[in-house]
């Protein structure tokens, strides 16, 4: 199925009132890919898909058949909320891709970036907890850990996402606290104060995107296209090892 641009803004499209427009979410840093749409302030539809390295595969047509499905095409999409990372390399530029092809495409569609920290943490809204953390594998025993809290009700940032050894961060994290994230299925965060959340909270979703970007629209936190960037906890293995090369090469 082809994810014709062109052809769905020609066919009997009326612009949306202010507010109203369409919006779609996505999610390609993990191995749990997925795409939401929704209209307003109401998310329609979420769907998920087992990516792994197909997300490209994936993606375009799950996303052409969520908005058929409720009688929207791509040249009806007014924003677009995606998520950055950190996460799987490929993913990311997949995603980041689309939402800029779609973004240029139409000229008509504003850009929300969500760091994935803050997809995952969405997970957690219904859990009793005053303080959350949010933990991505780093490598070489570090996490990529974010803190959030509880205040009015809702999950918030506390703080900017640090890289540090695991048990440094399960030392200074403020008590007690709950984690998630898939950096639990590598680290060892145990210890007193310490509660580790449900494995099924662990991955970000692409529910949990477009409810962020939908607060960051509200908030009129967009992004122009030309500036989306994936975060990375490190450079692609390619270039670490061209890098390690180079060096080799200088000191012979």
């Amino acid at each position: 199925m082809t994810f014709d641009v062109a052809a769905s803004r020609a066919r009997n499209y009326n612009p949306p009132a202010m507010g109203q427009g369409v919006s779609i979410a996505i999610e390609t840093s993990s191995r749990r890919g997925g795409v939401a749409v929704g209209f307003g302030p109401e998310m329609l539809e979420a769907v998920e898909f087992a990516a792994d390295r197909r997300h490209a595969v994936q993606l375009i047509g799950r996303l052409d058949e969520l908005l058929r499905r409720h009688g929207h095409g791509p040249g009806n999409v007014r924003e677009v909320y995606v998520s950055v990372g950190p996460g799987s390399y490929t993913g990311l530029r997949v995603g980041i891709t689309v939402g800029r092809t779609l973004a240029q495409a139409t000229g008509q569609i504003r850009c929300v970036v969500v760091p994935t920290v803050q997809a995952v943490a969405e997970n957690a809204e219904d859990l009793d907890c005053r303080h959350l953390g949010v933990v991505m594998d780093a490598k070489d025993g570090d996490v990529y850990a974010a803190l959030f809290s509880r205040r009015g009700g809702r999950i918030v940032p506390a703080g900017e996402p640090s890289i540090m050894p695991a048990r440094q961060f399960a030392e200074q994290a403020p008590k007690p606290i709950t984690l998630i994230g898939e950096g639990l299925w590598y680290q060892d965060l145990s210890g007193k104060g310490i509660t580790r959340g449900d494995e099924s909270l662990y991955l970000p979703t692409a529910a949990g995107v477009w409810a962020v970007g939908r607060r960051g629209a509200e908030a009129g936190d967009f992004h122009d296209y030309h500036t989306l960037q994936p975060i990375y906890l490190r450079k692609p293995e390619a270039v670490r090892l061209w890098e390690k090369r180079r060096r080799a090469t200088e000191k012979t």
